[in-house]
């Protein structure tokens, strides 16, 4: 009995090997950062959405389950404005008006997916893949601050005002879980058109500077590279 176990462990990845197929997936699209320390409740904060790229290589089991190999690029750019000052205790005030943030995001991880109309074991021309993994966002980017001070003189007879810049780098590697939802309709023997969309959870534990999600919507092409 523990040698059949064993001859199953050992040939059963490879018969879901010789029964898969190999694909590459090709999209872009758009996305939206949500949080992180470029925010404040009492801040003016404009978010644009974001330009959203991806590629990944993905091994069909079977017409209901695959892995993939995911690679994305999100670049953020954000710009925070303030019209409040913090009061002094000469009379003066100080405080940073403006900030510009921008950060390049790299992502890197592996993705399983469940295709909810080929439970049936039969391949069909729509597909509906659900799917979530584990994925690291690599960050890289700066943020330039104009801060303002005014300074009272001691006899109260004029002011001095300061306008100072600061531009400071920021690298970081932060961990993610990805939740995707996508649908794929065959338009060549080889080829599907894909839109989906999906959300990152961040787990950014200390990093300030680190969002906490991310939103992002896509449209691309699946091409079956092997099979």
């Amino acid at each position: 009995m523990k040698k059949i176990v064993l001859a199953l462990l050992l040939f059963l990845p490879a018969g879901l090997w010789a029964q898969g197929t190999l694909g590459l997936r090709l999209d872009g699209g758009v996305s939206w950062m949500r949080g992180g320390g470029i925010e404040g409740s009492s801040d003016k904060t404009m978010t644009a959405i974001q330009p959203q790229g991806g590629a990944g290589l993905f091994f069909n089991f079977s017409p209901a389950f695959r892995l993939g190999l995911d690679y994305g690029y999100t670049r953020m750019l954000r710009e925070k404005t303030n019209s409040s000052l913090q009061t002094q205790p000469d009379g003066g005030a100080s405080g940073d008006v403006y900030c510009d943030f921008k950060t390049n995001f790299h992502s890197v991880g592996l993705s399983g997916e469940l295709n909810l109309l080929g439970l049936g074991g039969r391949k069909k021309p729509v597909s509906l893949y659900a799917g979530t993994g584990v994925a690291c966002l690599f960050a890289e980017g700066n943020s330039y601050t104009i801060s303002v001070s005014n300074t009272i003189k001691p006899d109260k007879t004029g002011n001095t005002v300061h306008v100072t810049g600061h531009n400071e780098g920021h690298r970081y590697v932060v961990p993610c879980i990805p939740v995707t939802l996508s649908l794929e309709c065959v338009i060549l023997p080889q080829v599907a058109l894909r839109i989906g969309g999906g959300y990152r959870f961040v787990l950014a534990g200390q990093q300030a500077l680190s969002p906490k999600g991310e939103v992002y919507a896509t449209a691309g092409l699946c091409f079956q590279l092997m099979q």
